[in-house]
């Protein structure tokens, strides 16, 4: 028996030398493979009284660039960077007793807590990790990853190893009280002490320091707003942890324990509404700092309180034009549904993509960082989608021009119904493809399709006009690749009125332009952090987007959008195109004069039939508002005509059959296109 003992115990041994080396070589091995620095994360932290300021360029000339915005803040998202020289000793006690106790004692990790977490991981008590440390918990604000997984641990563990051999305790507690999620958008403990006490941390009681402590635990659980009983519960909790750790005394735990939570909201500091540029900038900014691998909520941080310079491509003019004329667009648009329908609208400068102004809704804005139905939003975009899928493509390829001869008659029957089915109802039989365009003729369109091949039409859709909310295809799914999509612009999740609107930049001059918010973003002292200034590249000939103009010309002159609709056109060329979607519930122009590029959307929250609103409510918003823009003194001397390339050329046709006109032809039949250069014999 004794020797079965002494063996046991020498196998426990060697069993336990062996896992210590194994365990060695892969905590060595996964250092390497993990311990990446993020230094980078605090590259352009903020800092004591650094307020971002955004510029717009005066008449659009950089070498005069004015303040639009001082301070950009809003109240969704409240910072207050304080140093932590005046974080108060007795908060820096409190968030180290209840989250910490042995802040000053580890380097980046608590391995005993993470002993007994992992135990109690093993042992199924706890499908959570736990025993993050304050380093750890940094460590996880600045990457965003949260996910309650070993692996994800794992990498903690060695970053916030790595983390703590370059920076002191005090460089980390700073970034730790200035980033902490502190619920109602408060991001730090100088925000969360403003709007909750209206007061400065240094001026807080030991009640309301407990108190703000006891949120980063759950925010949403120990809102002090929503749940202030849950607060007071969680808040004697830290008190007992900082009187059981030696931080306060008997008769201060004793007294604070039985205290009311008294709060004093201070939310008119906070009650900036930003417009609906500003907050089209801040998610562009957002999205460039997340695909640098910054988290949303360090970008935030920095955006609101990083003392950045962001050059801007706003025009304040436009901008204010837009924000009148949709505050009271409600009644204008009122209809017998009830609600109204919804509305936005884009206007960018055709020639570089800069959004000159922006409407996200209609009526007065009711908060920050709401829906955007210009951004945000995505639906179908019915026929605006053809010009770009379909008959760019073919005429840059040189396979159709103005004159060509398509049939109009369905392609198919399902069901018992002719498909696919012309809005009128009705088949022409044999028209040119100026007529197609100008009237929107849906068969003529799929056959154009079938033509340029669904797969082209996507690709050149996706890889040149970056239209990246169309879906590809996969083993189980065709995706966007299909006739419904692209020639009758019925697609599967829809796409933004922005990546609509951005893809007829290619028709000034050929090149396409994505909508940018802003040229640059640099620091307080000039070094330069984004760089948007270049931003075109050429997807179609200047002669080919001279041809697309002349079509679309005719949509405003003899088309859909013709009728007296844009009385804008005695003053100035116009060309665009109309889009109404299935069941009539999305009614869209996108059109564009020798200066200005611009996109409006009208519908519902909720698809439903426009069934009260008369014609293409779209049209007329367009017009009124480009009306008024061409009355400024910057737009009064601006071009009124298209610019057309010298390799167009104006020829006479045969509109029966597509070709230059011969001896004998009847004088009714013949008419006037514009044409390629060797496109048309």
């Amino acid at each position: 028996m004794k020797k079965l003992i002494n063996f046991l115990l020498v196998l426990v041994i060697i069993s336990m030398i062996l896992l210590t080396v194994v365990s060695s070589f892969a905590f060595v091995y996964l250092y390497k493979k993990a311990g990446i620095n993020i230094d980078k994360e605090l590259l352009s932290l903020p800092s004591e009284n650094t307020q971002t300021i955004v510029y717009y360029y005066q008449d659009g000339d950089p070498s005069k660039p004015k303040v639009l915005t001082e301070n950009l803040s809003c109240s969704e998202s409240k910072y207050s960077y304080v140093p932590i020289s005046r974080v108060p000793q007795k908060m820096i006690d409190a968030f180290i007793s209840v989250e910490d106790k042995r802040f000053y004692s580890h380097h980046g990790v608590d391995f005993i807590r993470s002993a007994k977490a992992v135990a109690n991981y093993i042992l199924r008590k706890s499908s959570s990790f736990g025993a993050s440390t304050i380093t750890q918990q940094v460590i996880k604000n600045l990457t965003g990853k949260s996910e309650r997984t070993p692996k994800r641990k794992i990498n903690e563990v060695f970053l916030a190893l790595n983390f703590e051999k370059n920076h002191s305790k005090d460089e980390i507690l700073e970034i730790y009280f200035n980033i902490i999620n502190l619920s109602n958008g408060c991001m730090g403990v100088g925000a969360a002490a403003d709007f909750y006490f209206s007061k400065s941390p240094n001026e807080l009681s030991l009640c309301e320091i407990a108190a703000i402590a006891a949120i980063t635990n759950n925010p949403s659980l120990y809102d002090p707003i929503k749940c202030p009983q849950n607060t007071v519960g969680r808040r004697n909790v830290v008190l007992k942890c900082m009187y059981d750790q030696g931080y306060i005394s008997e008769s201060e735990y004793n007294y604070s324990k039985v205290q009311p939570l008294e709060l004093n909201v201070n939310k008119k500091s906070y009650q900036s509404n930003l417009s609906w540029f500003e907050e089209t900038l801040i998610s562009d900014l957002v999205r460039d700092f997340t695909r640098l691998g910054y988290t949303k909520q360090y970008a935030y941080n920095t955006i609101f309180n990083g003392g950045l310079r962001i050059y801007t491509t706003v025009n304040p003019d436009i901008q204010n034009i837009l924000e009148s004329y949709y505050r009271d667009l409600d009644t204008y648009l009122s209809v017998s549904n009830v609600p109204s329908p919804q509305s936005s609208m884009i206007i960018m400068d055709p020639y570089n993509g800069d959004i000159l102004g922006i409407a996200g809704a209609i009526g007065k804005k009711q908060g920050n960082l709401i829906q955007n139905y210009a951004t945000d939003t995505k639906r179908s975009p019915g026929s605006t989608i053809k010009p770009l899928s379909v008959y760019a493509p073919l005429i840059e390829k040189g396979e159709i021009n103005w004159a060509t001869i398509v049939n109009d008659s369905p392609i198919s029957n399902i069901q018992g119904k002719d498909w696919p089915q012309n809005a009128n109802r009705k088949y022409e039989g044999n028209i040119n493809i100026c007529d197609a365009i100008a009237n929107s003729t849906n068969t003529v369109s799929v056959k154009m399709l079938y033509k340029l091949g669904a797969k082209n039409s996507l690709s050149f859709l996706k890889n040149r006009l970056h239209i990246d909310s169309l879906i590809s295809p996969t083993k189980d799914s065709s995706g966007d690749e299909n006739p419904v999509s692209l020639a009758l612009g019925q697609t599967l999740n829809g796409i933004s009125l922005r990546e609509l609107t951005a893809g007829y930049s290619i028709f000034a001059q050929g090149n396409m332009s994505t909508a940018r918010s802003y040229y640059k973003v640099t620091d307080a002292n000039g070094n330069l952090i984004f760089d948007n200034r270049k931003n075109q590249e050429e997807v179609i000939s200047e002669q080919s987007a001279s041809i697309m103009t002349k079509l679309l010309e005719q949509v405003v002159i003899s088309g859909t959008a013709s009728g007296g609709q844009i009385t804008l056109l005695k003053n100035v060329d116009v060309a665009g195109k109309t889009g109404t979607t299935q069941n009539n519930c999305d009614k869209l122009f996108v059109g564009y004069t020798p200066s200005l590029l611009a996109g409006v959307w009208c519908g519902y929250d909720y698809p439903q039939p426009l069934s009260g609103a008369l014609g293409n409510p779209s049209v007329r918003i367009w017009n009124d508002i480009l009306t008024q823009i061409y009355r400024l003194n910057s737009y009064k001397d601006a071009p009124k005509q298209f610019h057309c390339s010298e390799k167009v050329q104006m020829l006479t046709y045969n509109s029966q059959t597509g070709q230059m006109p011969v001896v004998g032809d009847s004088t009714d039949i013949l008419r006037n296109g514009w044409f390629l250069q060797n496109n048309f014999e």
